[in-house]
């Protein structure tokens, strides 16, 4: 009758009120749990299980664990099996509101991460965070945070950074630096290296000044640039170093106190007249944490060294809050503002032969050198580089010893012909142009011995009437000035440092009135500390693309990673003499 009536009256019959659909049930919390216990009284399926899943949560952030339970072990009786990873998520979340951490850890460990969706997987990591707080796991909490923060937005993920930076202004920051590893995200590893800085109440100004240079140009996009002062902000240019306090990390005992002893005496003739001060740690036998404890204690500014490979690496590892100065390149060289690397690699001397050979015009060079494993690695680092700059694989040829030497230079010759290449020639692969043509100019991995004793049968193979092919070789080959001369040299190109050619007589001469019986090997040495020394206040100079620096151990640049370069000086072999018409420039002339 009342409908009738209406409808006399132009009005339409009574319609329900339109049901809200669910919505994200991990997204945020923001009515009791009572009101979303009423929608889901009201919806239908799969709905329903989302505002019972929003109940439970309200009941939870609220303590009330009692009311929370009998909605769980509903959901678990109407559950299906795409629902029960949730189950599982909020058993976690129900035991660590009852304060269980023990309990939540188990059945948070159970939840397959993999299948939930992305607001399950952030409530997840919540959660995670949540445990690990409530276990005294600051770092540990803050990881799982910062794994959740691009899963928020707005004043969420603004709440979200807060709390990651309370929290990790808990921690040590040796406990920070323990925490960073190659296992983590590059987010987390980030906010770990920040904090442990601004965790250091101890570090020195300046220390602290190039420790957040060198963050800001690891992390120019992380979000704890906000925490970071405007002092810290105005440092992002890279000062020159000029320490007061340099500690200098050597062999100076064992086997290698020889070698270590000419690179401290050419560090120490460097730094006379400087007001900087040096210290020398021996690093033969230490634990590289402990000495670089010392390192602190000492109030030391600046690391120049280790020089054993596996030193550089446990000095790494400690991620030192200093700019360290690596007297050697280890296999992982993290490309940080403030570390460097030089070393006097054969590697390196072959890649400079390379580039010189590209340089004088050949095309199609054959790389002769020992079977050993050094000859295999210097070859391949002359190929690498040769690939580079001319598209295509040099030939790369091996000998084994005097009495195959015939055969081994026949076969190295012979390898442009694939019906005559022997198994010691390695072959281009089907990415790389393979080498077509005739070899037109040779690089030997040789020392002097080898050289004086390979040279000639390269002459006597091709023809001993034919035109020398052009040879080069490095230092190993070095033979000193005023010797008496050797006719199966003559014609021979070798690099090396200008130091040994002439450059800096001066110094020279002061070095051979000191120390009258070195050879060579300890000069090169004595040149290296030389020029590792004097190049530090002008390392963030040639980082950034200032021009080459002339030295005693060549020309010395700098590339992006902070590996120093150098061009060698490379000279011929005429008569018992070492001589050349485009010298490069040298210190002291």
């Amino acid at each position: 009758m009342l409908s009738s009536v209406l409808m006399a009256c132009g009005i339409g019959p009574l319609q329900k009120a339109p049901l809200e659909p669910a919505p994200d049930m991990f997204g945020i919390t923001d009515r009791s749990a009572e009101q979303y216990l009423a929608r889901a009284e009201q919806a239908p399926e799969p709905d329903a299980f989302s505002w019972r899943v929003l109940a439970i949560r309200a009941w939870l952030q609220q303590g009330n664990v009692a009311a929370a339970e009998p909605q769980l072990e509903r959901l678990r009786q109407q559950a299906t099996l795409a629902q029960r990873p949730l189950l599982t998520l909020l058993e976690g979340a129900t035991a660590l509101a009852a304060g269980n951490t023990g309990l939540a850890g188990q059945r948070l460990a159970a939840v397959d991460t993999k299948a939930l969706a992305p607001g399950a997987a952030g409530y997840y990591l919540l959660l995670q965070a949540n445990r690990f707080e409530q276990q005294q796991q600051p770092i540990d909490a803050a990881k799982m945070l910062i794994e959740r923060h691009d899963t928020l937005a707005g004043q969420e993920q603004n709440a979200g950074l807060e709390r990651i930076y309370q929290l990790l202004t808990q921690a040590s920051p040796l406990a920070l630096r323990q925490a960073q590893n190659d296992g983590n995200s590059e987010a987390v590893n980030g906010w770990l290296r920040l904090m442990a800085i601004l965790n250091d109440t101890h570090a020195q100004p300046g220390q602290r000044r190039w420790q957040l240079q060198s963050w800001r140009k690891a992390y120019p996009n992380h979000p704890g640039h906000r925490y970071l002062s405007d002092s810290a902000e105005a440092a992002a240019r890279l000062d020159a170093y000029q320490p007061a306090h340099i500690a200098v990390l050597l062999p100076l005992g064992g086997q290698l106190a020889e070698q270590a002893d000419a690179i401290r005496n050419g560090m120490l003739s460097a730094h006379q007249g400087q007001a900087s001060r040096l210290s020398f740690f021996d690093t033969n036998g230490r634990d590289m944490a402990r000495l670089y404890q010392d390192i602190q204690q000492a109030g030391v500014d600046f690391i120049l060294g280790p020089l054993l490979k596996e030193n550089i690496d446990a000095l790494t590892s400690l991620d030192p809050a200093l700019p360290v100065f690596a007297l050697n390149r280890p296999a992982h060289q993290p490309v940080l503002p403030h570390r460097y690397y030089f070393s006097l690699s054969p590697e390196a001397e072959a890649a400079e032969a390379a580039y010189h050979m590209w340089e004088q015009g050949h095309h199609q060079p054959l790389v002769f050198a020992p079977g050993n494993e050094l000859g295999r690695r210097v070859a391949a680092e002359f190929n690498s580089q040769w690939q580079q700059l001319s598209g295509q694989q040099a030939r790369l040829a091996y000998f084994n010893n005097q009495q195959s030497i015939e055969s081994d230079v026949r076969r190295a010759l012979n390898s442009g012909n694939p019906a005559v290449a022997g198994a010691g020639v390695i072959r281009g692969s089907s990415e790389v142009a393979l080498p077509a043509g005739p070899i037109d100019s040779v690089f030997m991995v040789s020392n002097t011995t080898e050289t004086r004793f390979i040279l000639p049968y390269f002459d006597f193979v091709r023809d001993s009437r034919a035109a020398r092919l052009p040879t080069y070789v490095t230092s190993r080959s070095y033979v000193p000035g005023g010797e008496p001369p050797m006719s199966e040299l003559n014609g021979l190109q070798l690099a090396d440092m200008p130091w040994l050619f002439g450059g800096a007589p001066q110094l020279m001469e002061e070095v051979e009135t000191l120390w009258p019986t070195v050879g060579s090997s300890w000069l090169r040495l004595f040149a290296f500390g030389y020029d590792a020394l004097t190049l530090i206040p002008q390392l963030t100079q040639l980082r950034e693309g200032a021009p080459p620096v002339p030295a005693l151990s060549g020309l010395l640049s700098l590339g992006e990673d902070g590996v120093v370069q150098r061009r060698l000086q490379w000279m011929e072999y005429r008569d018992g003499e070492w001589q050349s018409g485009n010298e490069q420039p040298v210190p002291g002339e």
